[in-house]
Order: C-alpha cells, then sequence, then structure tokens
C-alpha cells in the first residue's frame, strides 16, 4: 500500500474503526467489537500522521473523545482531544468517539468506579511506562518495527521525521524516569486492588461475575504491563518481550505475579 487509507464517514456501509493500531485503548476498541460479533473495518495510521487523518473526522466538536487523551499526562490543553484514537464511524454517518462508547456500543456499560481507574489512571500510567521503553534510542528499531505495516508514505515520512515525532511525544505525555517510576508503582496497586476484586467476585472485577465490559477494558489497558503474545491479535506487528530492556522486562514480570496480572494473561488466552 503506497498511501494510507482515507474515508469518508458519511458513505461508509459497515463500521470503519479508526486507530494506531498498537495503541491500548484501540485494543480496548477492537476487542470489544470482536467479543461482540460486530463486523468492521479497521483503518489503521502510523504516529504523527494519524492527526491529519483523524483531525478531519473530528473537525465537527461533538465528535471530539471524552476520554484520556495523548496530553493529559503534561497538562496539554483539551483540544488534543481532536486528534485521539480510536474512534468509530458508523453507517449512519454518527461517530462513536471514544473507546468506552465503542465498547458500549459493543458489550454494554462498564462498571462506572472501574471506568474511572482504568481510563483516568491505569491507561495514562501504563502508556508512559510503555513509551518510555519504545521511545528510548536502543529500541528504535523496535519502533520502526511496528510501523512496518504502515503505509508506504507514512514509513517514508517516519523516515524523515520519526526523531522529532518521538522528541514529541516524550514531552506530550511528560515521560521521564521518575514520572515513569511513580506510575510503576501506582499500576502495581491497582493490579492488587483488582486482585482484591477478583479474589472477592470469583474471578471478576464486579459482583454479577463473568467477563464483560468491565473485565474487557481492564485487560486491554492492563496488557501492555503484562505484555501478552497476542496483544492486538495480530492487527499490528508488536516485539516480544524479550526484545526490551532488561528494566521493562522485571516491571512485567512483577506484574504477572500478580493475581490480576495473571487474570488478564488467562483472558488474553481463553477470551481473545
Amino acid at each position: 500500500m503506497i498511501f494510507p487509507k482515507t474515508i469518508d464517514p458519511k458513505s461508509v456501509k459497515t463500521p470503519h474503526l479508526i486507530t494506531i493500531p498498537y495503541s491500548h485503548y484501540c485494543e480496548l476498541s477492537r476487542w470489544a467489537l470482536e467479543k461482540g460479533k460486530i463486523e468492521f473495518k479497521e483503518i489503521k495510521y502510523a504516529p504523527g500522521y494519524h492527526a491529519k487523518a483523524v483531525g478531519k473526522l473530528r473537525s465537527d466538536r461533538e465528535n471530539r473523545s471524552e476520554s484520556s487523551y495523548v496530553g493529559q499526562e503534561s497538562g496539554v490543553h483539551g483540544g488534543r482531544r481532536k486528534y485521539a484514537v480510536p474512534l468509530l464511524c458508523l453507517p449512519d454517518g454518527k461517530v462513536l468517539r471514544d473507546s468506552w462508547e465503542i465498547l458500549e456500543y459493543a458489550m454494554g456499560a462498564p462498571d462506572e468506579n472501574w471506568k474511572q481507574v482504568i481510563d483516568q489512571e491505569l491507561g495514562i500510567a501504563v502508556r508512559q511506562i510503555a513509551y518510555l521503553a519504545l521511545l528510548a534510542p536502543e529500541s528504535k528499531h523496535l519502533v520502526s518495527k511496528m510501523i512496518s505495516g504502515a503505509s508506504l508514505y507514512e514509513r517514508g515520512l517516519w523516515f524523515m521525521f520519526g526523531d522529532k515525532i518521538m522528541d514529541g511525544m516524550r514531552q506530550l505525555m511528560a515521560i521521564t524516569p521518575e514520572n515513569v517510576k511513580v506510575g510503576q508503582q501506582h499500576v502495581l496497586n491497582i493490579l492488587e486492588r483488582a486482585g482484591q476484586s477478583l479474589d472477592t467476585n470469583n474471578g471478576s472485577l464486579q459482583s454479577d461475575g463473568g467477563f464483560g465490559a468491565t473485565e474487557l477494558a481492564f485487560c486491554s489497558l492492563a496488557g501492555i504491563s503484562v505484555w501478552p503474545d497476542n496483544f492486538t491479535n495480530g492487527a499490528a506487528p508488536v516485539p516480544k518481550l524479550k526484545d526490551f530492556s532488561a528494566s521493562f522486562q522485571d516491571f512485567v514480570g512483577s506484574c504477572r505475579d500478580t493475581t490480576a496480572g495473571q487474570f488478564v494473561l488467562s483472558s488474553y488466552q481463553n477470551q481473545r
């Protein structure tokens, strides 16, 4: 594919999911649609270029995301929501603005208390942690591998401007070793709380049991912290855990040792 795909949201005949394919928020929406057995097409963009396509689709302010967005970590203004992924364009012209609207459309609403924790705490912390590892100079080859499925045009832009884009991402997400150290402990605390709920509710995060919208959302956004082999379910090439730094592998090992970490891994194996 030479150029990235574009769509006219008013002419789609099946739902179109717009993503940066390895994003954990995009993984949430993708898994929800698959779990809900909803037919859809995924339109994937590389970081940086996505802003042009997504900004056009979100030109109407009513179509802007209400979820966590990249830039929230550094206090950048909410206008960044214009460029957030994912979004889902429906055949009737309606746009589902973020992961949570897509999740509710596909599977029903999650528990509100857990939604707040997953979106505004867990999702933000694991984003900083993962990008510290991915944007490190020694990991540049991993990012190149991840965008290998993008169009030739996007890969060319990344070759020319990738370093600048990565520097901008570090600043936008306030990615520093100090912030990530705090974030790692916060993630482990959330996993501990989740483990207590799983024990109390017989393997579920909420009292009515089963694997529903709440559990799927938690597993999707916590996925980065345990790095399951089938993260993205083949939608994008993802590095193996062994390819990362020893410090990131140690953090993932600590997360995997928790009850909640094991729940995420088993859910990816049995529910994905």
